[in-house]
């Protein structure tokens, strides 16, 4: 687990705390990195008045904030992944007069919409390279890349694109 330094602008138990509402949220370890760089702004200027509390400790206010705020992304990043899907398809049946050449499109569009991780996993594939080799590139294990693997392929079948659809 990568927990950035923030050398002093925020006390370390408040990265400690994102990080723990975060996993708690089902966001994935690759996924911290973005989400501490997210939040740490709104934490650094998050001030506690014990006046406008209810009797809420600094803690429990802190935690509301970054749940509320982790939420709003898991929302945005819902959304943006539907519309992506919508796009796909929408696509899928512009291109559908020529299906070799329509798969090969949207095969392409798909793995471009992809989060950054999964499409450099794509990319390495493309180049040839085994799971290991993945691993080393990108600086992790292989078991996340068969996860990331994994989740393309989930990806891709969502959208339609198998290879026996196109045979």
């Amino acid at each position: 687990m990568n927990r950035l330094d923030y050398d002093g602008l925020v006390e370390s138990w408040k990265v400690d705390l994102i990080i723990s509402r975060a996993k708690r949220m089902g966001f994935r370890c690759d996924e911290m990195e973005d989400l501490q760089q997210e939040l740490i702004l709104d934490v650094m200027h998050f001030r506690y008045d014990t006046a406008k509390s209810n009797g809420a400790t600094e803690t429990t206010a802190l935690i509301a904030l970054i749940d509320n705020r982790l939420k709003k992304l898991r929302r945005s990043e819902t959304r943006y992944r539907a519309h992506l899907e919508r796009l796909a398809v929408e696509r899928k049946r512009a291109y559908a007069s020529t299906p070799s050449e329509c798969w090969v499109n949207d095969v392409r569009e798909a793995v471009e919409f992809l989060p950054m991780r999964e499409y450099m996993v794509c990319c390495l594939l493309g180049r040839g390279y085994s799971k290991l080799q993945i691993a080393n590139a990108l600086g992790c294990g292989w078991h996340t890349v068969d996860r990331l693997m994994r989740r393309i392929r989930k990806h891709l079948l969502a959208l339609g694109l198998d290879e026996t659809a196109h045979d």
